[in-house]
């Protein structure tokens, strides 16, 4: 029997991704639809969301510190504080992360936290990335790789995935990967990293009030028919309140690979990419 979304309707679910800052990337449009994206995330059960505009994604310009707090703080006076908002960011591979790297203060953690949120262009995985992701780690940054199931070379050569974190890094997955709201490819993506124990973070991603909602529970209770109820959980409780509270992830499962690739032949991804 499918598990039901309402056991996760706790209120305990945490939230790392979602663009619920009003006018400041392709998310919100102003601040009643902040509002009601608000609403929303409390009666799904989420209690906490992290703000994560795009950063150094070449289209949108990328918010200063005070400006992201400026527009938190309106959110919550607005939505008489019906969830927590706490800053962070959407971060494009890019130069600009080491730069700000070296900022104490700097905009690209999660809540201040050791914890980024890193993108990928949706085609391609950037080249040298065992090495940038070496270099973001020795910079005292742990990087949690946005929505991975959503790029193509990922789906195509799901061991890349395997490397990463292997390497240090952690995966986030959107929900509306796992509710098929972005198609048959990243659902199907989603499924096969969540089996293999390869996802951490299942968060919303979401943009607006009426279409990439800020929703949870409908895709926790997906996973946890995937992979069982604790696991699931994990991804949007435990192991999202160990980040916003710069701890170690609690639940890093030991990868399956052979799930990951269908039990094909393993072969080296160096060369999927390039």
């Amino acid at each position: 029997m499918p598990v039901s979304s309402e056991i996760f309707k706790s209120s305990k679910m945490v939230d790392i991704h979602c663009h619920i800052l009003p006018e400041t990337d392709d998310g919100s449009e102003s601040l009643e639809e902040s509002v009601s994206m608000c609403r929303s995330a409390a009666a799904d059960g989420i209690k906490t969301i992290v703000a994560t505009p795009h950063m150094f994604d070449g289209v949108h310009e990328t918010p200063d510190k005070d400006t992201i707090n400026r527009k938190i703080e309106m959110v919550l006076e607005a939505s008489d504080r019906c969830v927590d908002i706490l800053p962070g960011g959407e971060v494009r591979y890019s130069y600009e992360i080491f730069q700000e790297a070296e900022n104490p203060h700097t905009r690209i953690k999660l809540n201040g936290s050791s914890y980024m949120l890193l993108e990928f262009p949706f085609q391609a995985i950037p080249p040298n990335i065992e090495v940038t992701i070496f270099q973001i780690l020795n910079a005292g940054i742990t990087p949690v790789i946005a929505h991975p199931e959503r790029n193509l070379k990922i789906q195509q050569h799901p061991r890349i995935i395997a490397e990463l974190i292997e390497r240090g890094a952690f995966a986030q997955i959107d929900a509306g990967s796992i509710t098929k709201s972005f198609g048959q490819e990243p659902y199907l993506s989603a499924k096969k990293i969540i089996e293999a124990g390869l996802a951490h973070f299942i968060a919303t991603d979401a943009h607006h009030n009426d279409r990439r909602r800020p929703v949870l529970s409908s895709a926790a209770a997906i996973a946890a028919d995937w992979v069982g109820e604790d696991y699931a959980r994990s991804m949007v409780e435990e192991n999202p309140e160990a980040l916003i509270n710069d701890q170690v992830i609690p639940c890093q499962p030991d990868p399956d690979i052979d799930a990951l690739l269908g039990r094909r032949a393993k072969k080296s991804w160096f060369t999927f990419w390039r």
